[in-house]
């Protein structure tokens, strides 16, 4: 009788490994016998980048935003070293490679919800403390935000340095339904005194430097109660701030006077660029410092054309 013995074929085959990889980094190290080396990748994806970028974001006066967009892109470039290190390494193994005792389907899918877990509660973090995305419904913000504009927000813009003229922000307005954020522009600071006369805005006395503005090209596209926006565009300069509000021509939306106010301290007055449509300071006055979320610094998703997209001024 003759005996046939047959070998079983376990050889890593490198389409697998790039998938597992650009699931979760370091699993296709793992599918293809070296744990720790996949380990490694998956510490670099889930941990490393955003505590060294994180770090960064705390001690540089730079944008958070700015770190956000690179810690993007660094994850991107760790999952394509992943799986160009995985391939390389599954195109080297014997076709009677050994089993490793977590190359089962079991280990693979725990490793992934191991590193995949790590990403998310870092993610968590970096949400919490120092930049959220919001979608904006409201058209209190036109020109300079469109209704269902996405912007990413700065909360940790405030940590080393106070609120400015002409920031926009996002904050909790007070005496209002706290579940509700709020997003306008700071027109006055602490100590400041704030009037509006026949719709022209006064601070510290001075009237606010305004002149004609060109009619943006999402104007035409944004409309109001189903009709499009009737009104003016106007430059306003606010100390070394120059922005863009709207003034509509609609009388029931006139701009209503405002008697003098003083900025209490630690506080700002805010406005809706929109001026004719926007709840802000001229209802519920003057806002804490302490309601103020972060500013919001860049446009991601432009409602209306990409032209918008990048830094709010």
């Amino acid at each position: 009788m003759t005996e046939h013995v047959t070998s079983k074929n376990t050889r890593r085959h490198a389409w697998l490994a790039v998938g597992l990889s650009i699931l979760m980094p370091g699993v296709g190290h793992a599918y293809c016998g070296k744990l720790w080396r996949g380990l490694v990748f998956g510490l670099l994806y889930a941990i490393g980048i955003p505590v060294v970028l994180g770090f960064l974001a705390y001690a540089s006066p730079a944008s958070t935003v700015t770190f956000g967009l690179l810690m993007a892109l660094a994850a991107f470039g760790v999952v394509i070293g992943a799986a160009v290190d995985s391939c390389r390494l599954a195109r080297r193994t014997r076709s009677d490679y050994e089993l490793k005792a977590y190359n089962g389907p079991g280990i693979s899918v725990l490793l992934g919800l191991l590193i995949q877990g790590s990403c998310l509660g870092y993610a968590l973090h970096v949400r919490s403390t120092l930049f959220q995305a919001f979608r904006v419904p409201s058209m209190s913000e036109f020109p300079t935000i469109v209704p269902n504009d996405r912007l990413l927000v700065d909360r940790n813009a405030y940590r080393k340095a106070d609120p400015q003229r002409g920031d926009t922000i996002l904050f909790r307005p007070p005496n209002e339904d706290w579940r509700t954020y709020y997003i306008k522009r700071i027109v006055a600071l602490e100590g400041d005194t704030v009037a509006i006369k026949d719709g022209t805005l006064y601070v510290n006395g001075e009237k606010l430097a305004v002149g004609k503005a060109m009619k943006p090209p999402s104007a035409g596209r944004v409309t109001e109660d189903g009709r499009t926006l009737q009104g003016e565009f106007f430059e306003e300069t606010n100390a070394s701030a120059r922005y863009t509000i709207f003034l509509s021509t609609s009388e029931q939306n006139a701009v209503r006077d405002l008697p003098e106010t003083v900025v209490p301290q630690q506080h700002c007055f805010v406005l809706g660029d929109n001026r004719n449509r926007s709840r802000d300071s001229r209802h519920f006055g003057p806002i804490p410092y302490a309601v103020i979320e972060g500013r919001a610094d860049y446009i991601y998703w432009p409602a209306d054309q990409w032209s918008r997209f990048g830094r709010i001024h």
